[in-house]
């Protein structure tokens, strides 16, 4: 029997984790704490969605073993994007870009090196 994709686990890096508490300290700096708490709270929301939407991620063009989603509250707009890796058990989240950061680069000088 094929295992149902509810029940992969979502774990979140230390990095990733360290990036969302800097898209809640800028948030909070520009536009207050309540936001900043809602607008984490729907980044991680989204991260928990992953077992479910996963498979509509597109592949890291410059990490082709890596995929990513974008996150974001209105259909035009800025947003985030989390970047991430499975196997049948897990989804591990590496890291959550804007989508105005060159992220591809930062991606591809990370790249384990021949």
């Amino acid at each position: 029997m094929a295992q149902s994709e509810s029940a992969l686990t979502v774990t979140v890096s230390p990095t990733a984790t360290a990036e969302l508490l800097d898209i809640w300290r800028w948030n909070a700096d520009r536009y207050g704490q309540r936001h900043a708490d809602d607008y984490v709270g729907f980044l991680r929301n989204s991260l928990q969605q992953l077992p479910v939407l996963h498979a509509l991620g597109q592949p890291v063009t410059v990490r082709p073993e890596f995929r990513y989603v974008l996150m974001r509250r209105r259909t035009k707009g800025h947003g985030h994007l989390a970047v991430y890796r499975c196997d049948d058990k897990t989804i591990d989240v590496l890291h959550v870009f804007h989508t105005a950061q060159d992220w591809q680069s930062i991606l591809a000088d990370e790249a384990p090196r021949p």
